[in-house]
Formats: structure tokens, sequence, C-alpha cells
């Protein structure tokens, strides 16, 4: 299909039987995610699906082929006695859109650090057209400017807005209760952007002010669901952050990945494997992709410019030597490679935005699957 699965809007039930209607009606409850297999192609866009013990006709603007799952959501039709199936899955793939299907299912479809730039968004134009009598609105948005990473930030500065961007927030309740005497923890508990924004919620703001803070909270908890599913089933760690670019706003994406190595792995085997991306108005999208093992460190850059290759390969050789200075130190060794390397790629290539978009841990623990 060309377009986005789960952005085809219409697929419509009708014309069933009302016995099978009945046995259908809580199956297909608006709002559900559930998963479907074509076991009948009738010619004219007309199918047989089946969804546990059910099955019911299908007329779709989609193409079906025998034997194809596919996840949908249940929507509410144009009229009474119909429903739209909403397509979340390209049909026939083995990797289904879980992650999309998750956040559909959770009523957030938009990363964390999107959602933080939305609420800067709203602050900044309440401030500029509104009144903020009580200063809330103003402190939420000073709040908001301490979670942003700034132009020449090292790693320790961005170690310090990923730790504190709310993912760990409960983790970090019960270390300070288990630690009561630990000032600094406590520190870093007040500081949280979960914990800042429940505090916001607590002094009654403005119902304005109020939906947007509940909406950041919903996808920052939505977020929280979907890393721990990574973390049982080993897939990278993701998180999504607002970096400054001029006056802007831009959200980053970064994935991190460790590996504990094997007798059997050969030598060079990355353990760590870390990718960042971010579109800047002044270079447009850039993708950086680090590799670190006993073989080395390699860092690949990619841009959608060429023009931007000469001038970033000018500046690659310096930043290779400090990248092996650091590394030599950091585990006593002398001449350990570090490789950096610059190329031009597709826009396609360098988004990072959609990766990783399916979780195997969702994958094996279907979303809603009624066969049982």
């Amino acid at each position: 299909m060309d377009k986005n699965p789960y952005e085809v809007p219409n697929h419509s039930v009708s014309g069933t039987a009302s016995s099978q209607r009945k046995q259908l009606a809580a199956a297909l409850r608006v709002g559900r995610v559930l998963l479907g297999q074509v076991v009948e192609v009738f010619g004219d866009g007309c199918f047989l699906i089946q969804v546990g013990r059910h099955r019911f006709s299908l007329q779709s603007d989609v193409r079906l082929l025998m034997g194809q799952s596919f996840y949908f959501r249940v929507e509410k039709g144009r009229k009474s006695d119909e429903l739209n199936l909403v397509v979340l899955s390209e049909p026939g793939l083995a990797e289904f859109r879980l992650h999309d299907a998750l956040r559909m299912v959770l009523c957030q479809d938009m990363p964390l650090g999107d959602l933080v730039i939305d609420l800067a968004a709203n602050l900044v134009s309440t401030l500029a057209f509104k009144k903020d009598t009580d200063g809330k609105c103003e402190m939420l948005l000073s709040r908001l400017e301490d979670h942003l990473l700034q132009p020449g930030a090292d790693g320790l500065e961005l170690a310090d807005v990923l730790n504190r961007i709310g993912l760990g927030y409960e983790a970090n309740l019960l270390r300070a209760g288990a630690l009561s005497d630990d000032i600094a923890c406590l520190l870093e508990i007040d500081r949280d952007l979960k914990g800042e924004l429940l505090s916001t919620l607590s002094k009654d703001p403005s119902p304005e002010l109020r939906v947007e803070v509940e909406r950041a909270l919903a996808g920052l908890e939505a977020e929280q669901v979907l890393q721990i599913a990574r973390q049982v089933e080993g897939d990278p760690n993701h998180w999504t952050f607002p970096v400054r670019d001029g006056d802007r706003w831009v959200c980053a994406s970064l994935f991190v990945q460790h590996r504990e190595l094997e007798d059997g792995d050969p030598m060079g085997t990355p353990i760590w494997r870390v990718t960042i991306g971010v579109a800047f108005e002044s270079l447009g999208p850039v993708r950086v992709d680090f590799t670190y093992g006993s073989g080395g460190v390699s860092m690949r850059v990619l841009v959608s410019d060429q023009a931007l290759v000469p001038e970033l390969q000018a500046r690659a050789r310096a930043l290779q030597d400090d990248i092996a200075d650091t590394i030599d130190l950091d585990i006593g060794r002398d001449s350990l490679p570090a490789r950096v390397s610059v190329f031009a790629a597709s826009a396609e290539d360098i988004d990072v935005s959609r990766r990783h978009l399916d979780i195997g841990f969702l994958r094996k623990r279907k979303v809603l699957d009624l066969r049982g």
C-alpha cells in the first residue's frame, strides 16, 4: 500500500445478519485494537475476516490476500449500523506497527519530546495573548526550559536531561524513600519533569493549562509503558527530548542498546550501539550512529545536503582524535581505533523517528487477541 496503513480511513462492516451482529457486539467494541485474519477473498473488495472465533464480511479498499493477518482499531461508522476498521499494520508483514497501536490504545500519538515542545508553545501563546495572573504558566515554562538541551552541550548535560525527562520518576521516588537522607536524590526528584507536571496539577491551574498538562502527562506515561516493553524484550532504549535550534525547539530521538558479549563473539563486536537523529533548520536532518567495542569506536554522520559533506569531513579528523583520546583515558589503553566518517544520504535513511516502531515484547504479547 502506498498510504501509511494506520491512516487508511474507511473499512466498513455492514450488512451482517442480526444474530451475527449480536455475537460480534462484544468483540467489536469501539476503541478496541484487534488482530484479524483474511479467511476468504470474494473479489470486488469483499472479504471474510476472522477475529478469534468470530467471522464477518468486510468491504475494503485495501488489497488483502488469503491468510493475511493485520491489526485494526474499531471506530464508529457514518451510520448507526456501521463500524469502521482502521488498519494499524500493513497486511502480510511479519513486523507490525504495534508501537503505534499501543499509542492509540493509550490515547497518545506523539513522542514525549514533541509533547514537551507543544506544551511550551502553548504556554508561550498563553503568555502572549492572555493574562497569567497567578504566574503558573510562566513558572512552568521556566521549568520546561531546564529540560531543553542547549547547543554545545556535552555528554554529561545530555545524561542530565535524560535522567530528568520523567521516565524514571517512580524509581527515583523509591530510591529516595530508601535513602531519605540523600539530599542530592531528593533534589533530582524535585527537578524531574513528571514531578513538575504533577506539581502543576496540584496547584489548581486554569482549565486550559490543566488540559495541556494532563495531555503531556498521558504521553509521558505512555512512554514509560513502551520503555518497559523495550527493556523486557532487549530492544534499544529510546528517548525523545527537546533541543534548542536557534529560536526554535526541535525534537531529537536517541536509541541506546548494550550487549553483553559471550566467549564466542568475534573480536570487534560492538557492545554499545547509539543512534541519535534531529532535524536542524540550518543543516536539515542529521543522523549520527555510534558503535563501541573491543575494536574501538566508529562514528558515522549522515546528512541530506551533499554540500555539507566536505565541511563536516574537514572537522571529522579533529573529532576522531578527541574521541580516541577520551576512550583511551577511560579504559587505560593506548591507540584504540576511532573512526569518524561523513556521508550524504536520503532523508528517508536519515530519519530515525520511525525506527524501532515494532517492539518485540508487544509482538509476542498481542495488544488484544481473541483466539484464546
